[in-house]
């Protein structure tokens, strides 16, 4: 079930492989249905009193559910079948998406704790889906495969978000509801017939240690864990102004809150793009490219800082996007590459976890911060912090090229 060939250039060239073209196309539907169910659920929750409190309540249970139940989907994906994980996963949220259309229309709670179990749901299935590349795709294939799903993600990430505004505005969220529930169905119908090799396991012990698995090896592999660490703090740092500020400043500035939807969509195109051709992107220190493709992600607070035109700001975030899935191919290739095989699902859980959990603290930080220093000094300060720890994870050995350096193998 391997790709055949030493190296893999075509981005296309992994659906030759039969078991991961029905991958493929499973996460096509997952992903778009996956993208519509919030967006339906905060957009019935904007109609309703006191709607901030309401999606902020929507979000943060989203959040916890993840954090808390990231590192157990890990442990889950490494000790028993990652596929069947993936279908107990997506027959779940089948059932969740089912049952808001039973009874009255749902309100705050019946949503929150449906989004709160969505992405306990998600959390649990996270890493086996990572983990699983590896298992029907030769390490040749990896890039190619990592950067075709990146692509898939992408698209996703611009036609979810616009085909729930489309049927919440022309139909109603009940048949937002209805599509992710057919979307999340046919995703199960297509991994129904895939064929996976076993995953070697290792002898059960005490819980405790299983569960620290996926942590231990990261600790111990210390090029891994400062990359880990960095990604993280930078994410929270500069996604955390960005996503605070962004509605803010363009809508000030502007006068209309239509540049910051047209922001994020052009984030994601230029992703698309680079995406598209990561499959060719070849690097001695993968590292090192990644990390100073990912600098010029400084322009989405530039563009912040000088809100010049909304063509400006629109632009900066392009060129953003661009900048982001080289890190976002490389890394997860390094990851999948690198980690054991039989803890690979923990590690991946373990790295989504510690970018998540950093998250709702730069969130949290953006508006004091703003008020104390000013927006102009803040989101200074964001971008100069950013560069900096960019700039010092690079100086460990074995970050700039993903990899143990042989004196410590």
């Amino acid at each position: 079930m391997e790709i055949a060939g030493e190296d893999i250039h075509n981005l296309l060239t992994p659906l030759k492989n039969s078991q991961f073209r029905k991958l493929w196309v499973s996460s096509i539907f997952s992903s778009i249905s996956g993208q519509i169910f919030p967006i339906c659920a905060t957009l019935l929750l904007l109609a309703g009193k006191k709607p901030a409190l309401s999606i902020s309540l929507l979000l943060s249970s989203q959040v916890i559910a993840y954090l808390i139940f990231a590192p157990i989907g890990g442990l889950l994906a490494d000790q028993i079948s990652r596929m069947k994980l993936l279908r107990i996963g997506l027959f779940s949220r089948v059932i969740l998406a089912a049952q808001l259309l039973v009874g009255p229309p749902p309100q705050i709670l019946r949503l929150t704790v449906t989004v709160f179990l969505m992405g306990m749901v998600d959390a649990g299935t996270s890493g086996a889906g990572g983990a699983l590349i590896p298992d029907i795709v030769s390490p040749a294939g990896l890039q190619a495969a990592n950067a075709l799903r990146a692509v898939t993600g992408r698209v996703a990430s611009i036609s979810g978000p616009g085909i729930a505004i489309f049927l919440v505005s022309v139909t109603s969220a009940r048949i937002g509801f209805i599509t992710t529930a057919a979307g999340m169905a046919i995703a199960l119908i297509f991994l129904g017939r895939m064929q996976v090799p076993k995953t070697t396991h290792e002898p059960r012990s005490k819980f405790s240690e299983e569960f620290l698995a996926g942590f231990r090896f990261v600790r111990n592999v210390k090029w891994m864990l400062a990359v880990m660490t960095v990604l993280a703090l930078q994410t929270s740092i500069l996604f955390g102004a960005e996503m605070v500020m962004l509605p803010i400043i363009t809508t000030r500035e502007f006068g209309t809150p239509r540049i910051f939807p047209l922001a994020i969509m052009s984030l994601s195109l230029g992703s698309l793009i680079t995406a598209a051709f990561a499959a060719k992107l070849r690097a001695q220190r993968p590292g090192l490219v990644s990390f100073l493709s990912w600098f010029f992600l400084v322009f989405l607070i530039i563009a912040l800082i000088f809100p010049i035109s909304p063509t400006f700001v629109i632009c900066c975030y392009f060129v953003g996007g661009l900048a982001t899935e080289p890190m976002g191919i490389f890394w997860q290739t390094a990851l999948q590459r690198e980690a054991p095989d039989h803890s690979r699902a923990r590690v991946i859980s373990f790295e989504s976890m510690l970018g998540s959990a950093l998250m709702p603290i730069g969130v949290g930080l953006a508006g004091p911060l703003t008020h104390l220093l000013g927006e102009r000094t803040y989101l200074a300060s964001c971008a100069l912090i950013f560069s900096i720890l960019g700039f010092l994870v690079l100086l460990v050995p074995g970050v700039s090229t993903f990899s143990t350096p042989d004196k410590d193998t």
